[in-house]
């Protein structure tokens, strides 16, 4: 059995993630709760009088549902448990028991996403260890070899549990905060910076999803690669194409981790801190935008300038002269008979 010390990590990060979004929480909540009753009083009153006035412009089932939702905030928004039990456990949960019945389903005998990342980490340890054996003051080759295998499986692993750990941090931050934007559900103003505060928290929330299911078609694919490098270690005799697959599928592991955040964002339908790419393609757009605007501002002001100076410096006649230059018209037009 292989010591997952990638999981007992995660478990110690998780538990002091939840202790500081219950904290915030809390904090939050029980300034906010005050308001969001005298709120909730309000709009009964509102809705009351405006019901026995008749001068309601909302149906009684439209009424209804607004104050239906006035209470689920108040709910949510009233104590850590209700909350814990409505929406922190399900967004924490769901991803590492999806990775887990993944897992179960490829028959590979790794029931545990990290527990496959710890089996990756310390087949590659093992197999630079062995490489190392070999290497002297006139043999370095199989070091730097032991190094590059070090290096390809490191990558993948830090790859790995980064995408983790940000995703993590990130929601544990959105769901501390959780009070301040549930509460935007209340007027329909402030109803958007709610929506985005929901799609950001299932955007992190299905980040890790992708990375335990990527992560465990990765371990199943490894596995019998690491099983051969388990084996051939024990007799010292290692060979750098014994570990081609598994460099290969360790280098096509990290490209995939990187377009997480990519494939989350399509399904949650938020907008994530754009990266690469994209981020460039961004700030260009919005440059060459700028520009433009600039540009037909100073155009506009130009033309305007032109026109008022066209007008300044117009020739004017005198009285005198412009009463001589209607009577020589007048008088000189041919009259028709």
């Amino acid at each position: 059995m292989v010591d997952d010390f990638i999981g007992e990590l995660l478990d110690r990060i998780d538990a002091s993630g939840q202790n500081f979004s219950r904290s915030a929480y809390e904090a939050l909540s029980q300034d906010l709760e005050p308001l969001l009753r005298l709120l909730f009083v309000l709009a009964v009153l509102f809705y009351g009088v405006q019901l026995f006035l008749g001068t309601s412009r909302l149906s009684v089932a439209e009424i209804i549902g607004r104050l239906v939702r006035v209470f689920v905030i108040l709910i949510l928004v009233g104590t850590w448990s209700n909350f814990n039990d409505l929406v922190y456990d399900w967004l924490t949960t769901v991803p590492e028991a999806a990775g887990r019945a993944i897992l179960a389903a490829s028959g590979t005998g790794v029931t545990e996403p990290t527990n496959g990342l710890s089996q990756i980490w310390k087949t590659a340890n093992t197999a630079a260890a062995a490489f190392s054996e070999q290497a002297g003051y006139l043999s370095v080759l199989p070091a730097l070899i032991g190094m590059i295998i070090m290096v390809f499986a490191g990558l993948f692993v830090a790859i790995a549990l980064g995408i983790l750990v940000l995703a993590k941090v990130v929601l544990w931050v959105l769901l501390g905060t959780a009070p301040i934007f549930i509460a935007c559900f209340f007027f329909d103003a402030t109803r958007s910076y709610a929506m985005g505060w929901l799609n950001q928290s299932l955007l992190y929330a299905i980040i890790p999803l992708f990375v335990y299911v990527i992560a465990a078609f990765l371990i199943a694919a490894m596995e019998p690669e690491l099983t051969t490098i388990d084996s051939i270690s024990g007799n010292r005799e290692l060979k750098l194409s014994d570990f081609a697959a598994f460099i290969m599928l360790c280098l096509a592991g990290s490209f995939v981790l990187l377009q997480v955040q990519s494939l989350a964002q399509g399904i949650a339908g938020g907008l994530a801190t754009p990266i690469g790419p994209r981020s460039r393609q961004m700030t260009t757009q919005g440059i060459f935008w700028g520009r433009e605007a600039i540009g037909q501002s100073a155009r506009q002001t130009q033309a305007a300038v032109h026109r008022v100076q066209a007008r300044l410096h117009a020739p004017r006649q005198n009285g005198a002269g412009a009463s001589m230059q209607r009577a020589i018209t007048s008088n000189g037009t041919p009259r028709q008979s």
